[in-house]
């Protein structure tokens, strides 16, 4: 127990310590003496042969019993007499000496050997995980502190860089990635871009607002019909690769302009386009490069359109076609991207780029917030986000660190995007990159999406509480998880996860967070609110009255 004030320099237990010590080192003094005596007195008997003794009469063996007990019992009451005198141990703790601040006294110890204080030896937990990296929190068995980073132990106990976080809502999972997936991260220098889906009605923006407003940094804010920034997927510092199809071409190089041009059409279509169709939009696109190229404009999604609408004639030559036939083959993509354009993806993507849209030394947020759950606005744009950063890190001459954050990453693994975001993210090593995805469950994926394989090579994989039992399960098979980690997953508390890295069994981390942290990660301002309405005789219902 820690003192208080000056209480301690009485030192009341140690002077009782002392006497206490002196006894005990007299008691031994004369053991030795009594054991000493006792030696000599047997070698004298010895030395001097066998001696006979008269036996005692029943009255003589009486009284020597008696002595004896009465010797033995002055004894104990002496040394009892001398242990209360130098009394320092209490068996219970001493409450008023507590309170004055004085230690609590600790009981005596006790002689032995090494060899016998072996079993005092007991099993005792190593820790989870290596002193590099970033803190997360305490494992939850043994106390120690875990430090992890995905740069740090790469190479060692993982081979990719990538990280998931899969729960059910308000389990934590925001608040893990706010902490260590952001603001610990920027403290070592590196470059952090959040793609903030997470719409908070009190804020009026995305959840990450407060955190982007405290480091000074404005979010990128898209919105539909305009108002809001603007990404073009033909710009240059977007996709600079042009001639590109999926599943061909250099696999070392992010998405291409091709890519995610094909990724938007069939979108748009909902649904794979036909061999001709893909050919008048890949010739359209070509000719948009062409003609924009001769206007000293940079080509965007309304160029192609054009193309689409009317092929020229060195378009249809270089096709092969005549140009009626290849505009009949581009005529149904032409109606469905016109009707995106002017509805799903108004001020979206039919314009060049804001120049907001830039990658910052520190953090980076795009604020995806405002834009429709349903429909393909919000998968588009967070894949246009997710390339130009692979790019823009493939450009760069000297890597720097780069963590890449998707809140609610199932809009990302679904449709035509997903084949785009997995060609990504199999660069990450490469483009010094960790993309860090959040699920609710593993069955928001598609059985047939390339995010499946994606989320497999994750290297790093936090587990929060799955409520349902076949959520839970589908972790422990997709993550090849010891038996019987489906019922610790069920049973999970909010802010703990099951923490695995790389191929190491599992463990139960405590996320912990700093009164800074928990300031900036708290989501639930709106449901604690004390707001009320206040009523009047005029009017029904007045202003809200703020508790």
């Amino acid at each position: 127990m820690s003192t208080t004030n000056d209480a301690k320099r009485f030192s009341l237990p140690r002077a009782l310590a002392d006497a206490f010590r002196q006894n005990r080192g007299q008691a031994r003094a004369a053991d030795r003496l009594t054991l000493d005596a006792a030696a000599a007195a047997a070698a004298a008997s010895a030395s001097e042969g066998p001696v006979t003794t008269k036996p005692l009469s029943k009255s003589a063996a009486k009284k020597a019993e008696k002595r004896e007990a009465k010797r033995r019992e002055s004894a104990e009451s002496t040394e009892a007499t001398a242990n209360a005198s130098a009394r320092w141990h209490r068996e219970r703790r001493w409450g008023f000496a507590s309170r004055l601040g004085f230690y609590d006294p600790a009981a005596p110890g006790v002689e032995s050997s090494t060899r016998q204080m072996e079993f005092s030896h007991m099993a005792i937990a190593s820790p989870p995980t290596s002193h590099r990296g970033l803190v997360f929190g305490v494992d939850a068995g043994s106390g120690w502190m875990i430090v992890h980073d995905p740069f740090t132990a790469y190479g060692e106990t993982i081979e990719s860089p990538n990280v998931c976080y899969i729960g059910d809502l308000g389990q934590g999972k925001s608040s893990a990635m706010k902490t260590w997936g952001v603001l610990r991260q920027l403290i070592l220098g590196r470059r952090v871009v959040v793609i903030d889906k997470k719409f908070q009605k009190d804020l009026g923006a995305g959840e990450y607002t407060p955190l982007a407003t405290r480091l000074d940094v404005a979010p990128v804010r898209f919105r539909i019909g305009g108002g809001g920034s603007r990404i073009n997927i033909l710009d240059p510092r977007i996709a600079a690769r042009v001639n590109e199809e999926p599943g061909g071409g250099d696999l070392s190089t992010p998405a291409g302009q091709s890519m995610l041009l094909r990724a938007v059409m069939e979108e748009a279509l909902a649904r794979p386009m036909s061999p001709k169709e893909g050919k008048a939009v890949r010739m359209a696109h070509r000719q948009a490069l062409r003609q924009a190229e001769a206007a000293a404009e940079t080509a965007h999604i309304g160029h192609v359109l054009h193309a689409l609408y009317a092929p020229d004639a060195i378009t249809a030559e270089a096709a092969g076609l005549a140009v009626e036939e290849l505009r009949g083959w581009g005529q149904d993509p032409a109606f469905e991207l016109e009707r995106m354009i002017e509805d799903d993806l108004a001020g979206l993507i039919d314009g060049p780029t804001s120049q907001d849209i830039q990658l910052n030394a520190g953090l980076t947020v795009f604020d995806v917030s405002a834009l429709p759950e349903d429909g393909p606005a919000l998968p588009i744009v967070m894949t246009i986000i997710n390339t130009w950063l692979a790019n823009t890190l493939y450009g760069q001459q000297r890597p720097v660190p780069t963590i890449l954050l998707i809140e609610e990453a199932w809009h990302t693994v679904q449709g035509s995007v997903a084949t785009v975001t997995r060609r990504n993210t199999k660069l990450s090593r490469a483009l010094s990159l960790s993309c860090q995805f959040a699920f609710h469950h593993i069955s928001d994926i598609p059985e047939t999406s390339p995010a499946i394989a994606m989320l497999k090579e994750c290297g790093t994989v936090l587990l929060y509480k799955q409520q349902k039992s076949a959520d839970a399960l589908a972790c422990e098979d997709m993550f090849n998880l010891p038996p019987g980690s489906a019922g610790v997953i069920s049973q999970l508390v909010k802010g703990t996860c099951l923490f695995k890295i790389g191929s190491h069994d599992p463990f139960e981390a405590i996320h912990v967070r700093s009164p800074l942290e928990t300031e900036l990660t708290d989501t639930d301002g709106a449901m604690k609110s004390t707001s009320t309405i206040a009523f009047t005789d005029d009017t029904p219902a007045a202003e809200v009255v703020s508790a």
